[in-house]
């Protein structure tokens, strides 16, 4: 089984700081905010095995991260990710909501 190695993006990483900020400080829920946060980097993690099994996305809001861009869910938000060569790069992490066309 290939391995795949992560790298997030600077928007992924700001996407993790504002979801965290929102559910601690806005919805007053740290140990929500702790868990769901757990759970987000559990699913990427996941990716390192498992990116290309999801398949690549038809949907032109998940499309503008690249021609090869993929999403899997985690709860309520979307992951967006590409794959290229043995690297699975974490471009954005959006709620699910916004993906529709």
């Amino acid at each position: 089984m290939k391995q795949f190695n992560l790298r997030t993006s600077s928007l992924a990483d700001f996407d993790i700081e504002n979801l965290h900020f929102y559910i601690f400080e806005i919805c007053k829920s740290p140990l929500t905010s702790k868990q769901y946060i757990k759970g987000i980097y559990s699913e990427i993690s996941n990716l390192s095995i498992s990116a290309e099994s999801f398949p690549v996305s038809e949907l032109k809001t998940v499309l503008k991260y690249g021609h090869n861009a993929r999403r899997v869910n985690y709860k309520k938000m979307a992951i967006i990710y590409t794959v290229h060569d043995d690297i699975v790069l974490i471009q954005r992490i959006v709620p699910a909501s916004m993906l529709r066309e």
